[in-house]
């Protein structure tokens, strides 16, 4: 049986390489809020996975000052932050659960 206990947070070496293997082998999923954040943002979904897999001029940098756990949750959610190649800022929330990396939300800041 799983800890119900707060887990513990995830150091940004640890967060970066589960953020590549996940995207390499597309185990990750758009959550249907963060769905509907790119379309009603105009965001593009590739832009997203650039940012999280840290593709050149993304400026890709943890913001820890926005990770939050939530209680029953698996795992905290992660505040990745980046950049667009027109140079607009993105915000990226994403949480990891089962064997799969969950994209939660997605917004210009």
């Amino acid at each position: 049986m799983k800890s119900l206990g707060k887990p513990v947070k995830k150091t940004d070496k640890e967060l970066y390489r589960l953020l590549s293997e996940k995207i390499a082998s597309g185990d990750y999923v758009f959550k249907k809020h963060a769905k509907q954040r790119l379309e009603d943002r105009e965001i593009n979904d590739l832009e997203v996975l650039d940012i999280l897999q840290g593709k050149s001029k993304r400026d890709r940098h943890r913001n820890k000052s926005k990770d939050k756990y939530e209680s029953g949750n698996q795992d905290w959610n992660y505040c990745i932050e980046g950049q667009n190649l027109d140079k607009y800022r993105i915000r990226i929330i994403i949480s990891f659960a089962d064997d799969l990396m969950p994209i939660i939300t997605v917004m210009w800041i």
